[in-house]
């Protein structure tokens, strides 16, 4: 029974090292934007991204 208690306490332990380093290892999802995977010089001005975030480009 004891040996029973001591494998539960060391698997408990381990599963949750294990869960804070995967939780400290995840980042954020990297965005897509469709379409512009094709055109590699895609590059905003700071106007244009300005514009873009007030509504005022065209593309918005």
């Amino acid at each position: 029974m004891k040996r029973l208690l001591v494998i539960a306490l060391v698997a408990s332990v381990s599963s949750a090292f294990a869960l804070i380093v995967a939780a400290r290892r995840r980042q954020p999802e990297p965005s897509w934007e469709p379409g512009l995977e094709f055109n590699p010089d895609f590059d905003l001005t700071p106007e244009e991204i300005l514009a873009d975030i007030r509504g005022d480009s065209p593309t918005a």
